[in-house]
């Protein structure tokens, strides 16, 4: 990236992305796009499948760029393009086949090493609308206004579903009722 795009802000750069600057927009995907692949590696098993997705988003958030009115920032705009396109893959999937266990072929951001197996599948396990925000929460380190504004809903709704997830991941764990 040319040193003055480094500077740039990515409100300035999407005006100028706006206005027809290819290259504005190529710097903003080239800040962005990392930390979408590592987002929707949360929620898709294989690396290609992250990619593809990733890639899906990038050229929504493109075609869609007159429309982006800022109210969030370009991260969290396109990182909710990307969720919704990860999350509507899944939903596409067999539910055996996107519950599964996880397994050394699975694509996963960078897993912690010290989180329990158990665990990782107990999450898997969720539905969608309990796993969401906890993936966001505890794995990407996003805060509940930032996770309502990517799955767009209200903060108080996002710290219930959170509230819930980690109550039934309690239970099953306690229970040892995983596969």
């Amino acid at each position: 990236m040319p040193p003055a795009m480094d500077a740039t802000t990515d409100v300035d750069l999407v005006r100028r992305a706006q206005r027809g600057d290819d290259e504005a927009f190529l710097a903003l995907v080239r800040r962005h796009q990392a930390a979408a692949l590592r987002l929707v590696g949360r929620f898709l098993p294989q690396r290609e499948d992250a990619e593809d997705v990733v890639q899906e988003a990038i050229v929504a958030a493109y075609r869609q760029l007159p429309r982006f009115r800022g109210d969030a920032t370009f991260a969290t705009w396109l990182g909710r393009i990307a969720v919704y396109l990860a999350l509507r893959v899944n939903r596409r999937r067999d539910s055996a086949a996107r519950r599964g266990p996880a397994d050394s072929t699975q694509y996963s951001a960078e897993p912690d090493a010290a989180e329990p197996l158990a665990v990782r599948e107990a999450v898997a396990q969720l539905p969608e609308r309990l796993r969401v925000p906890i993936v966001l929460r505890f794995y990407e380190g996003l805060t509940g206004q930032e996770i309502a504004r990517l799955i767009g809903c209200r903060e108080s709704t996002v710290w219930t579903r959170l509230y819930n997830g980690l109550r039934k991941l309690r239970e099953e764990l306690e229970r040892g009722e995983l596969p």
